[in-house]
């Protein structure tokens, strides 16, 4: 018997993640008038308007480029 514990937590997330969606699925219905919504999908997928969820990169202030994770431990302790 060849039992893989992370294999098993992950097709249960993936069973529950898809009776839940099945689930609101059926509780919400379909779409009244579908070529409305598909019409408005298409525009929002054609238009020209660049993404307002870019993120910019913050730039770190050390000269290596990598970016300060923590409190050093001078910080933590300082000395007197």
């Amino acid at each position: 018997m060849d039992f893989n514990f992370f294999e098993w937590i992950r097709e249960g997330v993936k069973r529950s993640v898809l009776m839940g969606v099945s689930d609101a699925v059926e509780q919400m219905g379909a779409p009244h008038e579908p070529e409305v919504a598909r019409d408005k999908i298409m525009a929002f997928l054609q238009s020209d308007a660049p993404a307002e969820t870019t993120t910019k990169r913050r730039v770190s202030s050390s000269s290596s480029g990598q970016r300060k994770l923590g409190r050093s431990i001078s910080e933590i302790h300082p000395t007197s």
